[in-house]
């Protein structure tokens, strides 16, 4: 019988008597999908329901994060999105130059870097916007 040195391309759970293979890599570590709105930094922020910020939002997503993105863009960066909830091309193309003007790669994904990058929604109505880390 010949060995076979493996690496890490799987990783191997056990769930009611059934191995399942899990991939290793981007897929298995991707960070999810904002689902809520959180304060943070002196402003609102798309956010997991848990509070944890480290989150991205995507065209074709939906709910009260991209409702926060949208209105973000549109008080820091004068988007004139309609608050929708629902990311589509103009939520993408208004996050694109954004990001352009934020000086970070204009990819038009709002994630970690993004967050770091542009302006938010301050939390006491001003209307000077917030960076946050």
């Amino acid at each position: 019988m010949r060995r076979v040195q493996a690496t890490a391309v799987a990783a191997a759970t056990f769930v009611a008597g059934v191995i399942a293979l899990v991939p290793a890599g981007p897929a298995a570590a991707a960070t999810p999908t904002c689902n809520w709105v959180a304060s943070y930094s002196g402003a609102w922020v798309p956010s997991l329901q848990s509070g944890n910020i480290t989150c991205n939002l995507v065209q074709g997503t939906y709910g009260e994060a991209v409702r926060q993105l949208q209105t973000t863009l549109n008080k820091c960066y004068g988007a004139r999105l309609t608050v929708d909830k629902s990311f589509g091309p103009a939520t993408r193309s208004a996050l694109v130059a954004a990001q352009r003007a934020a000086g970070t790669p204009a990819d038009g994904e709002y994630g970690p870097n993004t967050r770091a990058a542009i302006r938010h929604e301050p939390l006491n109505g001003s209307t000077n916007c917030v960076r946050v880390p």
